[in-house]
């Protein structure tokens, strides 16, 4: 009995990930409110009433696609915050790994910058809870919570293994994490007016050691004039 429901939920998280996956290609290729359920059943390979057995509507859909997305940037920088590598060395690759993801989810990250009534949604969920908001948004509100948090812990240890080796300055943990989060939030939005592409390899490098040495010149003395 234990082999049998393993392996179903094995093939319904599956069928999720194909459902989740085919609705991002036709959200993205037609818009968030143009895009319907019969439309995305038939990209995912599903019958309509299949896809209405795990997702009752649009919006669940898209819940679904955030969640996966916060999934998987946390399964990544945990399964790099206990790697034996050096605290610099998880670090770029924790920078990496965001990028990656991020890039894989570019075409969504660019849709709910132009597509209002995805905006819109996503404020719904993200906005401070109302009274007016569903069961399901809390939910979904509270796992993403839950999530980030997650992710915030993994990169703190990181940061304290940093500072503890010496790698890293001797400042708050969550400070320096702060920084970190900003300029990838920052490589985020601007990725899509750069002239330039880079690949995500380059682009952590680069990163990384931005964040390493800053933008101060080291034979700049203090008070001195360049």
């Amino acid at each position: 009995m234990t082999g049998r429901l393993q392996r179903k939920e094995i093939i319904q998280a599956e069928y999720r990930k194909l459902m989740l996956q085919a609705a991002e290609r036709v959200i993205v290729r037609r818009g968030f409110r143009s895009a319907t359920m019969d439309e995305i059943a038939r990209e995912a390979g599903f019958s309509k009433a299949t896809l209405y057995k795990y997702y009752r509507n649009k919006g669940q859909i898209f819940l679904g696609i955030i969640l996966q997305y916060i999934e998987d940037i946390k399964d990544r920088l945990q399964a790099i915050q206990v790697s034996g590598l050096a605290p610099e060395d998880k670090l770029q690759e924790m920078i990496l790994a965001v990028i990656e993801i991020q890039n894989s989810k570019e075409n969504i990250s660019r849709l709910l910058l132009q597509d209002p009534s995805l905006r819109e949604f996503a404020h719904r969920l993200f906005a401070p809870a109302r009274k007016d908001s569903s069961r399901e948004f809390q939910q979904a509100l509270k796992i993403f919570n839950a999530r980030r948090e997650e992710i915030l812990q993994s990169g703190c240890r990181v940061m304290v293994e940093g500072i503890e080796q010496g790698k890293f300055k001797a400042a708050e943990p969550e400070m320096l994490l702060h920084y970190v989060w900003a300029l990838l939030e920052g490589l985020m939005h601007t990725r899509f007016w750069r002239k330039e592409k880079i690949s995500p390899r380059e682009e952590a490098r680069r990163a990384f050691e931005f964040l390493m040495k800053g933008i101060g010149r080291d034979t700049l003395q203090k008070g001195a004039k360049s």
